[in-house]
């Protein structure tokens, strides 16, 4: 008699704590399958310090190599209740865990000459030498859209450059677009205040409440749906997020997965979880893992190999850099229950290069977690 078989897709941190929470807990009766494209797992934390310069991105990805899983490179472009389709052809499972993130809709972005865009590594890589070289005027790192991955990210590397820029001697203007009121208001607490206070405090201008109109705006200048426009010499360009395509047919809203506690999707056997799924959660690694465990834990429950358990709360640390090797950490927990019945408690841990040591410590941690040293 088989195993039941299940499907995992993405090797970010959502799917690698699935898969080892599958391996661990099953305990041989299941069978597991991890999916990824390429057959790698990026640590796409470090995309900021690639980008400036203090990092070198192949130090950010491995080969995915996990004891007891079978780890497939692939292009997933469905996923069912009965399984998914990798590169064409039909993989069949008894559930699926789907951990894709968003993607970022480069498409829809004009390619202007004096804008880098993307947000991957693959983007950090093509812009370190450009965003390095501007020799001055306006450098702008855009938001063009809610949500989208990692939001503390464009603060942090605003913050980076403009220390760059002025210990260099040019007199860069940097600023963040962002169509928000306020930085970070999904995280709540005092995380706003401080982000902005932080961003003062490096010289780093906010233009806040800019929705972008890319089809008003052009190559140099940026226009805002209620008529704002700004003038910039290059522009780091965060295009929309959507939702992939392998996701099309779940119940959503907006670019995000409809799912309850556990994951689970619209569709039996399909638990999505990470950056796709909606949870009213900060989209930070550690929601993804916990996502990924909680999944494996329902998952085994459904076979009947495991009893249910309550799905776990996830505890997610996000650093920002502030340049300088410098980083800040902002730690979430959820001691009265998840959202919307509980509320988040928000703790800032001040920049320190002690930090910068703990943020590697996380890079680390993920290449061995995937396989790598």
């Amino acid at each position: 008699m088989s195993l039941p078989r299940v499907l995992i897709v993405g090797a970010g941190p959502g799917g690698i704590a699935a898969a080892h929470r599958l391996r661990e807990c099953g305990d041989g009766q299941v069978e597991i399958e991890l999916v990824t494209r390429g057959g790698t797992a990026t640590h796409l934390a470090g995309s900021v310090p690639v980008a400036i310069g203090a990092a070198e991105a192949e130090n950010l990805s491995c080969a995915v190599a996990l004891p007891g899983v079978r780890c497939t490179a692939g292009e997933v472009s469905v996923v069912d209740g009965g399984g998914a389709v990798i590169d064409g052809r039909r993989v069949d499972a008894d559930a699926v865990i789907a951990s894709p993130g968003l993607v970022p809709d480069v498409d829809v972005v004009p390619d202007w000459s004096r804008a880098c865009t993307g947000w991957d590594l693959d983007a950090a890589v093509a812009a370190a030498p450009r965003l390095e070289a501007v020799p001055g005027g306006t450098l702008a790192v855009v938001v063009c859209g809610l949500p989208y991955r990692c939001p503390p990210a464009p603060y942090g590397l605003a913050m980076a450059l403009a220390r760059t820029h002025r210990a260099s001697g040019r007199f860069t203007k940097v600023c963040v677009v962002t169509p928000e009121a306020f930085p970070l208001m999904g995280v709540g607490g005092e995380a706003p205040a401080f982000l902005m206070d932080s961003c003062a405090g490096a010289k780093v201008e906010i233009e806040r409440k800019f929705d972008v109109d890319l089809g008003a705006s052009e190559d140099g200048v940026l226009r805002a749906v209620d008529g704002r426009a700004l003038e910039y010499e290059l522009a780091f360009v965060i295009p929309p997020h959507c939702r992939s395509a392998m996701l099309a047919d779940l119940d959503a809203v907006g670019p995000l997965v409809k799912v309850d506690a556990r994951g689970h999707s619209s569709v039996a056997g399909v638990f999505v979880i990470g950056d796709a799924a909606a949870t009213g959660l900060p989209r930070a690694a550690d929601v993804a893992a916990t996502g990924g465990r909680n999944a494996a834990d329902a998952v085994l429950a459904d076979f009947g190999i495991e009893p249910p358990k309550p799905a776990a709360a996830p505890q997610p640390s996000c650093y920002i850099n502030h340049g300088g090797g410098s980083m800040s950490r902002i730690r979430i927990s959820y001691p009265n229950g998840l959202p919307p019945d509980g509320e988040a408690s928000v703790e800032i841990d001040a920049p320190t290069p002690d930090l910068g040591y703990a943020a590697e410590g996380e890079r680390r941690r993920f290449l061995e977690s995937v396989g790598g040293t």
